[in-house]
Parts: structure tokens; sequence; C-alpha cells
């Protein structure tokens, strides 16, 4: 029989100084509800304790009870129970009900402290682990403005006190610096007592492949992306008949830069697995040729290709360019209208080229401290415009890296009718196209790659454009196998005119031939202004022997500075091409007399007659017909 206090205090008394102190007069403490009254029992007992001369061993006894019984309070196994709460969860010590969560823990006096996490429903409900990154982030569930809404942060927010009244109040998720830490506590406490319920899922932040897995396609992979890039998601979708898609194309692929346009699309998931490099087909021509509804019929392979979605106009920040390659990771990122940027990279878009094709984005600080992530891709870019991407004076980088293809002609006779079509029937093309790679012996698909490359490296090219065209052709092939099995895949000899030569991808011959150019166009500022009968009332650049130019130093790094040329760079392959003449030194910088005025110049090997020239300069009727072998 359960007894009273006064009975216990009675029964204290009557102790020897060798019997121990009843559990009974502890717990009792721990029943009453009334502070006053409490204390005051205590403090009997201490009286009582003092009269045997065995206050300081109650003393002792009292803390550890306190403690012991504020650890089995924790482990009490009490379940949260919000009204249409998402899950149950287990949730210790914390009551957690419709009036909110609290816990109430014991002083070293055992007197009750109540402790309130937060004012209304709240728990977590979800964990992601990014397959990138590792890191992991948090879903909430809480219960504001008659529903239940949901938040998900970073799991650092929910294990600092400071970061989750920033990161939650925004919300209206009642925290603030009095209960922060409590709410910490309590969100931790779920997470460790339900391991199985809240056993973290895989997630992701981008589209493209994870592995073998590809999102938005993946089953087993939760998209979790930030909201900037939320259009472009949904537009990754299937949508209307895709018979009625391939009737439309079938008609459509006639064109050869149209189709290879839809090449460049599919090619782009095949980047990764074939570990190439991003590459950019270029399609410039005069307005009204058809230029943005191909790109968009080119994007219906993989969603919604409207403008704004998956078709971006290109007026955008150099960072948003990143960001969007960034995200899209395996999906092609379709630019329109290039030239609406123009003034932005100085009329020169070398560096935009080198950025988005070494698919890598720099490195940036974060707000609160450390590095963010670094972003990469590994995807094709459809560009158009009215004119092209590089210039005379590009560098041999960035004309590697780009097709151009000019169009002199109607891409599409009826474009509004086939923006309309693209825009209701879109994204199975694409979906098909992935789980074909899924599915097929990589070895078999990596095998016929190396083959069309073998291919293309005999023709005058270099090998990243050979690589570009490559992938290309090789998703044309895949694409004529899997939708339109009544055409034959492009052929070398169709494309072959599209790839850069050595040539064009040369910077400093090309640089030779501009100093050629230039000569030539002003013979006048090579003769002797002292001659009788000279046109030449002006400036002296130099001097034109028989086999060799010399110009004047300083008028020769202007023409280049002007030309957007280096000649610290060009000059080099000048050297080992044989087109510079060295002094009795070793130097390419002449210390001489021209008409009479001494200075520096620099002297050039003129070209000399060859089989394809005659002794006029001009060109041979000759040339060679052959074309390359055409793959199966």
């Amino acid at each position: 029989m359960e007894k009273s206090k006064d009975e216990l205090l009675a029964g204290i008394s009557k102790l020897s100084g060798l019997d121990p102190f009843p559990d009974e007069i502890f717990y009792q403490i721990f029943e009453i509800e009334d502070n006053v009254e409490r204390t005051q029992y205590v403090e009997a007992l201490r009286k009582e304790a003092g009269k045997l001369k065995r206050r300081p061993e109650f003393n002792n006894l009292y803390r550890a009870f306190v403690l012991d019984y504020s650890q089995r309070q924790k482990q009490t196994g009490k379940v949260t129970r919000f009204t249409d709460q998402p899950i149950e969860l287990n949730c210790g010590e914390w009551e957690a009900t419709d009036m909110g969560v609290k816990t109430v823990r014991y002083d070293k006096n055992a007197m009750p402290v109540a402790y309130y996490a937060c004012s209304h429903p709240i728990l977590p409900v979800e964990i992601l682990k990014n397959v990138d990154t590792a890191q992991e982030r948090i879903s909430l569930a809480y219960f504001k403005s008659a529903t239940w809404q949901k938040i998900t942060v970073d799991r650092a927010v929910c294990a600092n006190a400071n970061k989750i009244v920033d990161a939650l109040s925004q919300f209206g998720i009642e925290v603030t610096s009095d209960n922060a830490k409590s709410l910490v506590r309590y969100i931790s406490d779920c997470v460790g007592l339900n391991p199985a319920t809240l056993e973290p899922k895989k997630s992701i932040n981008r589209l493209g492949w994870v592995g073998s897995s590809f999102t938005p396609y993946a089953q087993d992979i939760r998209y979790e992306g930030d909201m900037d890039y939320e259009v472009i998601f949904r537009n990754v979708a299937q949508k209307g008949d895709f018979g009625a898609w391939k009737t439309l194309c079938k008609d459509l692929r006639k064109n050869i830069p149209l189709r290879m346009m839809m090449a460049a699309s599919f090619a782009s998931v095949l980047l990764e697995p074939l570990k190439v490099l991003p590459f950019v087909l270029h399609l410039w021509g005069t307005t009204g040729t058809g230029k943005t509804v191909a790109l968009m019929v080119a994007m219906s392979i993989w969603g919604n290709p409207k403008m704004g979605g998956l078709v971006k106009t290109m007026n955008m920040t150099k960072n948003a360019i990143m960001r969007n390659a960034a995200f899209l990771c395996s999906i092609p990122f379709a630019g329109d209208e290039l030239q609406t940027i123009k003034d932005k990279w100085q009329g020169n878009f070398d560096q935009l080229i080198y950025q988005i094709t070494e698919g890598v984005d720099r490195g940036r600080a974060r707000a609160y401290g450390g590095v963010e992530d670094t972003k990469t891709w590994k995807n094709s870019f459809i560009f158009t415009g009215e004119e092209p991407i590089t210039k005379v004076n590009s560098g041999g980088g960035s004309k590697n890296r780009v097709i151009e293809i000019a169009i002199d002609g109607p891409l599409i006779e009826d474009g509004h009718y086939v923006s309309s079509v693209v825009q209701e029937h879109y994204g199975y093309a694409g979906r098909k196209f992935v789980e074909y790679i899924q599915e097929t012996d990589l070895n078999r698909i990596m095998d016929r790659y190396r083959e069309i490359f073998e291919q293309l490296c005999k023709l005058d090219t270099t090998d990243k454009q050979a690589m570009a065209m490559s992938c290309m052709l090789l998703a044309d092939e895949i694409a004529v196998k899997l939708f339109f099995p009544e055409e034959r895949a492009l052929q070398v000899s169709q494309v072959k005119q599209y790839l850069q030569s050595n040539f064009d991808v040369d910077v400093a011959e090309r640089a030779y031939q501009q100093v050629l150019n230039w000569a030539a166009k002003n013979p006048v500022r090579f003769e002797d202004p002292k001659a009788d009968n000279s046109p030449n009332k002006g400036e002296v650049w130099g001097k034109i022997d028989e086999d060799k130019l010399i110009v004047n130093r300083d008028v020769l790094l202007a023409f280049l500075d002007q030309n957007g040329f280096d000649y610290t760079a060009v000059s080099k392959k000048w050297s080992e091409k044989g087109y510079l003449v060295r002094n009795s030194q070793g130097k390419f910088i002449h210390s001489t007399k021209v008409y009479g005025i001494k200075s520096s110049y620099i002297k050039f090997r003129l070209p000399q007659d060859d089989d394809v020239t005659d002794k006029d300069g001009f060109m041979s009727v000759e040339s060679d017909d052959q074309e390359a072998l055409p793959f199966d």
C-alpha cells in the first residue's frame, strides 16, 4: 500500500545510521505537482536527514534520482499526435499535440520546467541525400493557417539554433531565439528515433545522368531543385501523340541543317557515356529562315519547346548561362538569337565558347562562409543567330569547339503550324532514346563512335571537330533506328562541308594570311616615297622584295592588335612554319634601313608558286572530288 507524505517523513525519523533511505521518499517528490508543496516536502526531508546527521548523503541521493528520472522521461516513447499529420513519429520526451510541441524537464531541485519547441504542429517528414554531393536536406511539415505546409532546408539549418531562426521564421514557422534550441533538439530526436521511417532518399537538384540512371526519368531519385529552374524541370515531360510528332519530323528532316540540329539535341545525352567534351552547334542566317522554329523542333525531343522553357532567349547574364547549363547537365542548352548578347561579350564570343565547352563553372563563395560546390555539365549547346559565332581572329580553341552552319534558305516552310504542333506533341523521343542507351551495351555504342571518329579523322579536320560530329552522326544513326526506319542515317559526305579544316583552326596560319592580304591591299605603303613618280605620298610601312615582306615592327603590331591577334603567340608558330627570317643573332627583329630610314623591322618569307597556283598567283582548275566512304 502506497504511503503518504507524512508517513514517509515519519519513517525517516525511525531510521538508524546504517539503514538506507527508502526509494519511496524520492518517487513521492515527482508525484507532487504544486511547486510550493514539493519544495516544502523536500526541505522537510532534508531536515529529518539532518537530525540523523545524514544530510549530505540525502542530497547526493536526491541529485542522482533527479538525473535518473529525467533520463527515463526522455525514453518514454511518446508519439506525435497531430490532427491529420502526414506521418506518425516517435518523439521521445516531447508532447506533440495540436497545441504545439513541448517537454517537461526537472532542475536540480526536481522542479519541473517546461520547454517549448514550437507553438504549432511541426515534424520532419523526409530526408533527402544528394547523390552528387552526399549532402542531406530535411523536409519539415508544419500546420499554419488551417493547413499543412511543407518546406525543405539543409540539415545544417536544423542543427544550428541561429540558422534555424533565420531559415524557418520567414516561412511563418514560430521559431525565435527563445525556443530555437528546443526546436533543434526536437527535430534531432525525431530523426534519431525513427531511422526506418526517415531513411534518407536519393535526391538530385539537376537533370541528366546519375550513374546509369537519368533524371527526371529515374523512379528512385527524387528531384529537389531550386525554384529558379522549376519551369525547365516541369517542361521536360511527355505530352500529346508521339505518332503525330514523328509524322511532322519525318518531312522536316529532309532539310540537312534542321536534321543536324536534331542530331545535336540527341547527341547531348551521349557526351557523358562517351566521355566527350561539350560542343556548340551554331546556325546563322538572315531573319525569316525559321531558325527559332527549327530550334523548337530540336528541343521537342525532350519536352515542351516553348520560349522561356526549354528554348531560352540569349538575353541573359554570363552566370545565368552557366547555371542553366549546370542544371540541364545532360539535356541540350538551346539559345535563340545569340546576337542579343553581342555587346556583353565585346562582339567576340570566344570567351563564352571556352567557358561553356569546358563544362565547369567557376567557384563561388557562400554568403555564410565556405565555397559552393563546383557546377559541371556534359551537354551540347545549340545556338541560332544572324551572324557567325566565331570570327576570322577567333582563337583556334573556339573554332575547334564549334560547328557552324550558314543558312542560305528557309529551314521550315510553315513556321506557325510546326510551332503549334511541337508545343502539343513532345517529349517521347528523348525518353526512348535514353532508355535505348541504358539497355544497350555501352561498349557497342563506344565502338561505333570510334568507327565514325576514325572516318572523320581521315578528312582535313581536327580531333575536336571530329569528336563533336561523330557524336551527332551516331545520335542520328540511333534516332533513325528507333524513330525513322524509312530514312538512311546521315553520311560523312553530307556533313563534311560543315567541319572546320586544320587551316581554319590554325590561328597562326590565319594571322599570316591576314598579313599577306593586308600587304596586298596596301602595296603603295611598301614603295619608296623618294622614287620618281612614286604614288606613296604618306606613311611607309616597309618594303616588298621578290621573296620577302619587310614590315615596320610597330606598324605590324598595331595591325595584329587591331585584328585581334597576339604577336607573341603567333610569332612562335610563324617561326616553326618557316615564315619568319632571323637576323645574324637569331632574333626576329631586324635593325636595318628601308628606303634610307633605319628602324626595327620584321621579315616574312613570301609563299612561292606551287602546283595549285600559276606564276601569276591564280588557282589551278584541278580539284579533288573524292568523298569519304559513307558508314553503314
